[in-house]
């Protein structure tokens, strides 16, 4: 998907549409599913964001969702067949959102805009939609796989259509997933409950057009295998309100406040390592539930040596950080010690 700097942009060539036009479904009437009713309509959009406004707020929460691999679907089964099972999937879309209080905003190709008034009501939509198209997967005749970006803040609402910043960032966000992910901002995060909070873990530093620093961004977990792996890694440390990172001459002592400390070549890193198979922005600092948290976004990868003796490979991967050890970054320990910082947790 070629990245947008709104929906406008997305080209003359793919217009955005009112949900009933792309479904085939009368712009007065309604799809049925069971013995619900969506009212899908311009209408209703607008009612929508009128009575947003009316609240006096003009933030939404912004979710993309994006159908993963839809050329190749369509290559592999013929425009039929294909069709039917995005039309089937975006039904479902449309579905979870008006469960979850939101409202289906625009479709762009395969791209659909949800909108929320709140962040959790986002959260639970990605969460619930993935595990449902998970489940409505049926032997042969599976549903593809959805990318989801979500992310909060302003938005300019003129008529039933939204542009601004906020939606810039959520459809950069939905461009870095993968299948079968959701990706999301600080923004979401900081406002998710405890039980959607607890399934999210650092994932990345991206870019975003437009803005001068790159945005952190998080993975929110909804298939048992992610939260097992979420609930083993916060299952081991105990918690720490100081870090301290030390390379040769060079020793920081890092607080919570620190949140997104970088380690990486680049002369504007907090903490530089001028090391060939070092990453500009090789890997950053977060801290969560009274944890920090090693997140690394590098090409080589980073060798994290415990106090216990083990050793751990991270490559685009976070581990909370506990007791004391070394970060080798870019290559083993061995191979390259001028790369390698060591850390306690205080």
């Amino acid at each position: 998907m070629t990245e947008p700097s709104g929906l406008a942009a997305y080209g003359e060539g793919t217009p955005a549409r009112p949900w009933p036009d792309l479904l085939g479904i009368s712009s007065t009437g309604a799809a049925s599913r069971g013995s619900g009713h969506w009212e899908l309509t311009v209408a209703r959009r607008l009612a929508w964001n009128e009575a947003m406004q009316a609240t006096g707020s003009d933030k939404r929460a912004i979710l993309f969702a994006d159908i993963a691999g839809s050329t190749t679907l369509y290559e592999t089964l013929g425009d039929a067949e294909a069709k039917e099972r995005v039309t089937r999937l975006q039904k479902l879309m449309a579905s979870v959102a008006a469960e979850m209080g939101g409202c289906v905003q625009e479709i762009v190709g395969d791209e659909v805009m949800l909108t929320f008034a709140r962040a959790s009501e986002a959260g639970a939509c990605a969460v619930a939609l993935q595990r449902r198209r998970d489940e409505s997967s049926r032997p042969g005749q599976g549903l593809p796989e959805v990318r989801i970006g979500i992310h909060w803040g302003d938005v300019i609402a003129e008529g039933d259509r939204l542009f601004g910043d906020t939606v810039n960032v959520a459809a950069r966000v939905a461009a870095i997933a993968q299948g079968g992910q959701i990706i999301v901002t600080r923004a979401i995060v900081d406002q998710l409950p405890g039980d959607l909070f607890e399934m999210v873990r650092p994932f990345d530093l991206a870019p975003v057009k437009g803005k001068r620093e790159p945005v952190a961004v998080f993975s929110l977990a909804w298939a048992p295998q992610d939260l097992t792996t979420v609930r083993s890694l916060d299952g081991g440390p105990i918690s720490s309100s100081l870090l301290r990172l030390v390379r040769g001459d060079d020793d920081r002592m890092l607080s919570p406040e620190d949140a997104g400390f970088v380690i990486g070549r680049s002369p504007s890193a907090d903490l530089r390592v001028d090391w060939a198979s070092v990453s500009r922005r090789h890997a950053f600092i977060e801290y969560q539930r009274g944890r920090f948290v090693l997140v690394d976004v590098s090409t080589n990868g980073t060798h994290v040596s415990l106090q216990n003796g083990q050793t751990v490979f991270l490559r685009r991967e976070s581990l909370p950080l506990w007791g004391e050890g070394r970060l080798s970054l870019g290559a083993h320990p061995e191979e390259a010690p001028a790369a390698e910082v060591v850390y306690h947790c205080l």
